[in-house]
C-alpha cells in the first residue's frame, strides 16, 4: 500500500502578465517565495487538473500547490496585498495530489518514478 501523501493546498493566485501579455513567471515566484518561502511550493502556468474558480471573476490566475500548513502562512501574508493575490484555495484530492506528483516529475524525478515536490526535496 503506498504511503499517504501529506495534506496539499491548490491555492488560486492572481497572475501579473508582461508586456506580451503572458503570465510573467519571475514575477511569480518572487511573490510565492515572499508569501509561501522558497521551495515551498509547485505550479503550472495553466489550470490543468480542475477549472480555475469562479471566484476569480475572469482575471488570469494560476495553480499554486503548497503543503497545508504553509497555505496557511501564504494566505496570511497575502492579507497586505490590496486586491488579495490569493483568490481561491481548496484542498487536493488524492487523485489531483498523483496530477500533482506527475507535475513535479518533469522537474524531479525519483527513482520509484514519481517527482519529489520542491519542499521534499529541499527540507529533506
Amino acid at each position: 500500500m503506498a504511503p499517504e501523501e501529506a495534506p496539499l493546498r491548490c491555492l488560486a493566485v492572481r497572475a501579473v502578465v508582461d508586456e506580451a501579455g503572458e503570465i510573467d513567471g519571475l514575477e511569480l515566484e518572487l511573490y510565492m517565495n515572499a508569501v509561501a518561502g522558497p521551495h515551498q511550493w509547485i505550479s503550472t502556468t495553466e489550470w490543468l487538473f480542475i477549472s480555475p474558480p469562479a471566484e476569480a471573476d475572469g482575471e488570469i490566475t494560476v495553480p499554486v500547490v503548497v503543503p497545508e500548513a504553509i497555505a496557511i502562512k501564504a494566505i496570511l501574508a497575502d492579507l497586505t496585498n490590496d486586491p488579495n493575490r490569493i483568490v481561491f484555495d481548496q484542498a487536493t484530492s488524492p487523485g489531483e495530489t498523483r496530477k500533482w506528483r506527475w507535475v513535479a516529475f518533469q522537474t524531479a524525478p525519483n527513482a520509484q518514478g514519481q517527482g519529489r515536490f520542491p519542499w521534499e526535496r529541499f527540507n529533506a
